[in-house]
């Protein structure tokens, strides 16, 4: 499962109520939700790129040619935070009529991988 999907579901899990039922809702139409393995596979390589490469601002494209699946993923800034290098990212999906855009940080830990920040 993918990082950003994980911060999907952490965030329908970690509300109640009317505001749980919403965030469930928001899952069940997100573009993210309709990706197939190929999807997730180009959408998580986008994401590898974009953490490795300097190139701030610059938006690297993924398409799924075999489905409406698409989106890019832009690095926004880079910087440290706690000794670590973290990155932030612009995501932008789409399937089909479904469409969404959320920037997120991601932080290099020692043993190289990068991990969502919370």
């Amino acid at each position: 499962m993918s990082a950003i999907a994980r911060l999907v579901i952490f965030g329908c899990v970690a509300f109640s109520g009317v505001v749980h039922a919403q965030s469930l809702n928001m899952l069940a139409t997100s573009p993210i939700s309709r990706f197939n393995a190929t999807d997730n596979k180009l959408f998580r390589a986008a994401i590898d790129k974009a953490l490795t490469e300097d190139s701030d601002g610059t938006p690297i494209a993924w398409k799924n040619e075999a489905t409406p699946a698409e989106g890019a993923v832009t690095p926004q800034r880079s910087f440290v935070s706690s000794g670590m290098k973290c990155r932030e990212l612009l995501i932008a999906n789409s399937y089909r009529t479904l469409r969404s855009e959320s920037v997120h940080t991601f932080c290099q830990a020692s043993n190289g991988k990068w991990k969502l920040q919370q």
